[in-house]
């Protein structure tokens, strides 16, 4: 009996222990290797075209990564794209975020051809990373969930972002003027009634009816309000092809 217990005392010894180690275990798991996962955001504007805008990564390991280049295979890794090179490296924590805005371009090109993204490779694009002694694939997620059953049974209002540097506007918006002013571009918006709004801070804050036929007719008034002479240089833009109508 005296043996037995004698047993038994040994085993509650050892028992914290066979606690501690699955925790330890995995503890010291997250301490080996790197693991990145990866939500890619996409978007363009009347003045550039569709592409990476943002990536949003997360850092699923206890060690600290530092990220030297950005890249993104795309179309079942058919064509390699570098989105950004890191200068100064970017440092993500352990089990922390980081948002990356990718800088913008005006096209891409596959031998010498001019070659565009589309929606279709959403689904078809791995996000890679350059790290100091190895190049790591990200997990990558869909940006959209599925919506639950709870919400299912209603009908979806889909909401259409128009955006023109990074301006909203809606069907009301006819003409966008860029202009650089102290150099700093900045942007007006001319909605149907001819009123100025946006980054415009000048009188007269009306254009004529008349002016509205074409961008061109714009532009002459504006040289006739002299302001040319107020800024670097101005372009008129025509946004109502791009106006999702209501």
């Amino acid at each position: 009996m005296s043996a037995y217990f004698f047993s038994f005392q040994e085993f509650l010894k050892i028992v914290p222990g066979l606690l501690i180690f699955p925790i330890s275990l995995y503890l010291g798991l997250q301490k080996i290797g790197t693991k990145v996962s990866a939500r890619i955001s996409y978007g363009s504007d009347p003045i550039s075209p569709f592409c990476i805008k943002y990536i949003d990564f997360r850092n699923m390991k206890d060690r600290t990564i530092v990220i030297y280049s950005i890249y993104a295979l795309t179309n079942d890794e058919e064509f390699l794209l570098k989105l950004k090179k890191c200068s100064p490296p970017l440092i993500v924590k352990a089990h922390q975020s980081a948002i990356v805005e990718i800088p913008p371009y005006s096209f891409l090109l596959s031998d010498g051809k001019k070659f565009e993204l589309d929606n279709s490779m959403i689904e078809k694009t791995t996000i890679y990373l350059e790290l100091a002694h190895s190049t790591i694939k990200c997990q990558t997620l869909n940006f959209s969930q599925p919506i639950g059953k709870k919400l299912g049974k209603h009908k979806i209002l889909k909401n259409v972002t128009n955006n023109y540097n990074d301006f909203i506007y809606d069907k009301h918006a006819v003409y966008a003027i860029a202009y650089a002013l102290d150099g700093r571009v900045k942007t007006a918006i001319i909605n149907d009634a001819g009123t100025l709004g946006g980054e415009w801070n000048f009188t007269p804050r009306q254009i004529s009816m008349q002016s509205l036929r074409s961008k061109e007719a714009i532009e002459a008034e504006l040289n006739t309000m002299k302001l040319g002479d107020h800024v670097d240089w101005f372009n008129v833009y025509l946004l109502d092809e791009y106006t999702q109508s209501a």
